[in-house]
């Protein structure tokens, strides 16, 4: 018996119906109500590969929901959901072969398969290879994420709900994160990253429906805002939903404290003033903006405002000094390392070497490097920075070219709003370790599948125009 079957629908409607007895009988109404969606889900994954990575992309920002889900699973819900997509790859190859041939040929696939080589070998020449290991297998797990939304994603449907699923994620999470400071607790996060940082004033912060530390919490949430934003502004599709979204995210990203977050959007929000500055609708929408950021200054806790003021140190909060004091031994160790670097991992264990004691901001337990660009230059070398940063920077390029020549007009409006939202993601990697995050590799494999369902789409429509040539001119092109 299969799922495509009769009794298929029966056998998983009785399953997920014992499953949510057994749960309430054992006292876990959220699980009762989750847990047979999440069976669903899974079954509907191993039919559909991309039903699997529309949630992957979902929760590798709402993880603390998926983990309430997935309470009582030994695994992650998102090794499960990562494993069921494989399986149904596997299983739908052959009607998929056409699309995973194109989807290894992106560059995007090709240039993520040459950095997992540089990365054997900085796990190998690494100075410390157990290190190494450890903190190198957990990049490769991520880094998967690439070939799996290549596979997968395959038409402007697919592409479209990938992209969305970004801003879905971010109003999501903002909405947990507005509930949490406004109730004074912690609804979904249950992390110790999570839920143990504090700004310098002594006020909670949250991380909304993510199991992150705040700070890399509001990086993805800047990231699905900026899209939501620049969606609403380029496409009339669903504009007030988007328009809502971003509202949330917004308010959310100043609840967040994150400094990195805040001095981000103020950037990219002069870039998005710059593009649509001409447009007729620009002044208008421009006095909105200014109504709402007015409408929501009640809600701004007064220690925000001394959150910002200890960007350049005081307060009792030298970030500055400590990035500095970072970058400086990151330097130092390029320097000693320039191929292959020092190895995935090394930097937290070599920040704590007595040699650096007496630099400022240093602490007795190990760190990351505070930016990611430098952190990936430490721990793989230059030859592995190189290939990263032409990662990238193809991922930018392939969004120009679909939002320069889009097949179709929702295809541009993704490509237009996909490309601010990254450049969101990847300023803010200036000040943080994000070669760990998820979205690091999952946004450039959204422009990798954009390109290629683009290309796809222009093709067809070229045979379409020639299809129609040859109708006009049955015996050839007749001569003037």
């Amino acid at each position: 018996m299969t799922l495509s079957s009769p009794l298929g629908p029966v056998a998983l409607g009785l399953l997920a119906a014992l499953v949510t007895l057994l749960s309430a009988m054992a006292g876990e109404p959220l699980v009762a109500v989750a847990l047979p969606i999440a069976i669903a889900l899974g079954a509907a994954v191993v039919v559909r590969p991309e039903a699997g990575m529309l949630v992957l992309i979902l929760i590798s920002y709402l993880d603390g929901l998926s983990d309430m889900v997935f309470r009582a699973s030994p695994v992650s819900g998102f090794k499960i959901f990562t494993a069921l997509t494989f399986l149904s790859i596997l299983l739908n190859a052959h009607r998929m072969r056409g699309h995973l041939r194109d989807a290894f040929r992106s560059p995007i696939a090709q240039l993520t398969l040459v950095f997992l080589m540089v990365w054997a070998l900085a796990i190998l020449f690494a100075d410390s290879r157990s290190v190494a290991i450890d903190w190198g297998t957990r990049l490769f797990t991520i880094a998967l994420l690439v070939f799996l939304v290549l596979m997968t994603i395959r038409t402007e449907r697919l592409v479209t709900w990938g992209i969305w699923a970004l801003a879905l994620a971010s109003a999501m999470s903002g909405l947990v994160l507005i509930l949490d400071v406004m109730l004074n607790t912690t609804l979904v996060s249950t992390t110790e990253a999570a839920t143990t940082a504090r700004t310098s004033g002594g006020f909670d912060r949250s991380s909304g429906a993510s199991q992150a530390n705040p700070t890399t919490a509001a990086t993805m949430l800047l990231t699905g805002t900026i899209i939501a934003l620049v969606h609403a502004l380029e496409s009339p599709r669903y504009r007030g939903w988007f328009a809502l979204a971003a509202a949330i995210g917004t308010l959310a990203v100043i609840l967040s404290f994150a400094r990195s977050a805040a001095l981000v959007y103020g950037i990219i929000a002069v870039a998005i003033a710059v593009r649509y500055g001409r447009s007729r609708y620009f002044g208008p929408a421009f006095v909105l903006g200014i109504i709402g950021v007015i409408a929501m200054l009640p809600f701004i806790p007064e220690q925000y405002w001394s959150r910002l003021g200890t960007i350049f140190g005081g307060g009792g909060d030298w970030t500055l000094g400590r990035r500095l004091t970072y970058n400086l031994i990151g330097i130092e160790l390029l320097w000693q390392h320039p191929i292959l670097g020092i190895g995935p991992g090394n930097f937290f264990e070599d920040f704590t070497d007595p040699e650096y004691r007496y630099l400022p901001g240093r602490t007795l337990a190990g760190r990351q490097l505070h930016n990611m660009y430098l952190s990936v230059a430490v721990e793989y070398g230059l030859l592995g920075f190189g290939i990263f940063a032409g990662l990238i920077v193809t991922a930018f390029r392939l969004c120009g070219a679909v939002a320069r020549s889009p097949a179709a007009v929702g295809l541009g409006a993704l490509a237009v709003s996909l490309r601010f939202g990254m450049a969101a993601y990847f300023l803010t990697c200036l000040f943080l370790p994000n070669e760990y995050n998820k979205y690091t590799w999952l946004l450039p494999a959204l422009c990798g599948a954009l390109y290629i369902v683009n290309m796809r789409q222009q093709a067809a429509l070229n045979f379409q125009a020639d299809d129609r040539i040859d109708d006009l001119f049955p015996h050839g092109k007749q001569s003037g």
